[in-house]
């Protein structure tokens, strides 16, 4: 683990997870729409902080789970986006 890829990591981690505070209330609270907002916005969010971890810690295995969570998260903003359409 290099320092220098660390200390740019930490506080790139520390705005991220700032970032991805109201992002996860706006998906766990509010109408619909919102919450598909909040969905939209919170997968890739979580997909950088592991970016960023894997950069941080030098292990690139949590790029792996980060591209499963990216494609995921698209997958499932896609399915609650059909099943709001049907509520509207």
């Amino acid at each position: 683990m290099s320092t220098g890829v660390l200390n740019t990591a930490v506080p790139a981690l520390a705005v991220m997870a700032g970032a991805l505070l109201p992002a996860l209330l706006s998906t766990l609270r509010g109408r619909p729409a919102g919450r598909l907002a909040g969905l939209i916005v919170t997968g890739p969010l979580v997909a950088l902080v592991l970016v960023l971890l894997a950069a941080a810690y030098g292990r690139p295995a949590y790029l792996d789970v980060a591209l499963v969570v990216a494609l995921l998260s698209f997958a499932g903003s896609l399915v609650f986006a059909r099943f709001l359409s049907r509520t509207l």
